[in-house]
């Protein structure tokens, strides 16, 4: 369902009612026979309150009509150029960048909602900081850089998505959750079946899971010979091709992440001798800003806070006496990896099990203290794994008491990207009540969010989503005293290839950004 287009001006789109937004949770438009949401499901007036909140937060300019592929943005015939152009500039100073946006045969487009990113970088001093891209609504954009080193700086635009693709994907998330699919492996007496299974399935003789406490649902087609309670085994199923021939002209490789040409040549910056660094120790509560930081030699220096660089014992320093809990996606799990390939004297302690969904952990006798990761809860594309293993993350937070010394990193996204904003929205909800009730008990505990990162290169998952789901966890979590670790930036403005897990060293940097919060 696309929501209908409206004044650019006063709001790019006004959202269906508040009902039928819920209801996407459970009935999608894609089921032949929609079969009614669970009774056992509380709608709270709070919830749809804050829904309807947040879909405000994620508005997004869609095109006026379904346009047709030559009227589409380009990235070879947009172009770009600096507004106030000069010889010369200082470190400090704020640089405007207009974008024109053009369709294939190169007239000028006459509304927004294409997806650029926008980057200064140096490749000789491995440097690089994003830009602000506003949309004016009417084919151009303005990208806003500030300053942040001396030497030779290049500036970069890429479309990600034309504004045309992004209303697709828009209407693809909201009608077709059937985009990925799972495997279901039920065994009983050395019989084994495998079927479909998701957050929801077209047919009506499915095996319902239900969790009560957190509301939450996960349905497979009912085997054949098999009871329900025989569900063993889960994992990633395949991929479902929901984009006709039509709309797939619009996310071919050629059309997306590509950059903009332009003459515009390389700015010569000058080093400005008053410029402070920044002493503000790293500290919950600081208020976001753009940008939150910059890469310089390949290190991130953070505009938000001082935040330092960790290596071996002084990682392990300051994590002793300290219990780490990590809950989320392979993005997260990253981090787990990281600190045990590079502190010494921290050991990995088998479990026995797979190495995606975990639980992992590692622990250092000598300096007192443990690292513990598990993937979070269905959906999650991953290898086969016994489904007790899969918990969901507020029920993980509300098995914790209050332990000196803990420590808490979340995130939650990458999973979710396939479905109705609606289904992350919900996920979400329960595990911020879960944070709320484990700082009530324990409120010395330190919450840590890590963001979504960039590099969801494909169609079906892809930064779009990405990054409306990151504003959505922003949002819903703005009110909590726990940190937010901004990440967003350090995968889309680095030097490498955006890759969904990143390459060490950016890796290493948003460790170093987490322990600099936790020993400031």
């Amino acid at each position: 369902m696309l929501c209908e287009p409206q004044s650019r001006v006063t709001s790019p789109f006004m959202c269906p009612p508040l009902p039928i937004l819920m209801q996407f949770i459970y009935r999608f438009t894609w089921r032949p026979n929609p079969i009614k949401p669970p009774p056992r499901i509380v709608k709270t007036s709070a919830l749809e309150e804050e829904l309807h909140s947040l879909l405000k937060v994620i508005a997004w300019p869609l095109p006026p009509v379904r346009a047709n592929l030559q009227f589409s943005t380009h990235p070879q015939t947009s172009a770009f150029s600096i507004i106030h152009p000069r010889a010369t500039y200082v470190v400090g100073e704020k640089l405007e960048v207009l974008v024109t946006a053009k369709d294939h045969r190169g007239r000028l487009k006459s509304y927004g909602g294409d997806f650029f990113y926008a980057k200064l970088h140096s490749p000789s001093m491995k440097a690089a900081v994003s830009g602000l891209v506003t949309d004016h609504h009417n084919g151009s954009y303005t990208a806003s850089f500030i300053l942040q080193w001396p030497g030779e700086t290049m500036v970069s635009i890429k479309l990600v998505h034309s504004s045309e693709a992004i209303a697709i994907l828009h209407e693809k998330r909201a009608t077709r959750p059937d985009k990925f699919f799972f495997h279901g492996y039920f065994i009983k007496n050395g019989t084994e079946e495998v079927v479909e299974c998701n957050v929801d399935l077209p047919e009506d003789d499915v095996c319902e899971y239900y969790n009560e406490h957190y509301e939450e649902r996960w349905v497979c087609q009912r085997p054949k010979t098999l009871p329900c309670d025989s569900y063993r085994d889960h994992s990633s199923g395949g991929v479902r091709d929901v984009f006709t021939e039509e709309e797939q002209e619009f996310l071919t490789e050629n059309l997306i992440g590509q950059e903009i040409s332009s003459t515009v040549k390389n700015l010569n910056v000058l080093l400005q001798n008053n410029i402070r660094p920044v002493h503000r120790p790293c500290s919950p509560g600081l208020q976001t800003r753009h940008p939150s930081g910059f890469y310089y030699q390949d290190v991130w220096i953070s505009l938000l806070c001082s935040n330092q660089h960790f290596y071996g014992n002084n990682v392990a320093k300051c994590l002793s006496g300290k219990m780490i809990y990590m809950f989320g996606d392979s993005t997260l799990r990253g981090w787990w990896e990281h600190l045990v390939r590079n502190v010494p004297t921290l050991v990995k302690i088998s479990l026995h099990v797979p190495q995606h969904p975990g639980p992992l952990l590692a622990t250092d006798a000598e300096h007192d203290y443990l690292v513990h990761f598990r993937a979070h809860q269905k959906p999650l594309r991953m290898e086969r794994t016994r489904v007790e293993e899969l918990h969901y993350m507020a029920e993980e937070l509300d098995g914790l008491g209050a332990r000196e010394g803990m420590v808490i990193v979340l995130t939650c996204w990458a999973h979710f990207s396939t479905y109705p904003i609606e289904v992350y929205i919900h996920r979400l909800w329960h595990i911020r009540k879960a944070v709320t009730r484990l700082l009530e008990r324990s409120p010395d505990t330190k919450i840590f969010i890590k963001s979504a990162n960039t590099g969801h290169d494909f169609v079906l998952v892809n930064d779009w989503l990405s990054y409306q789901m990151d504003l959505v966890m922003r949002a819903m979590f703005s009110e909590l005293p726990v940190t937010i670790l901004d990440v967003w930036e350090m995968t889309s403005c680095h030097r490498q290839p955006e890759f969904l897990h990143p390459e060490w060293n950016v890796v290493k940097n948003e460790v170093d950004l987490m322990l600099s919060f936790l020993c400031p």
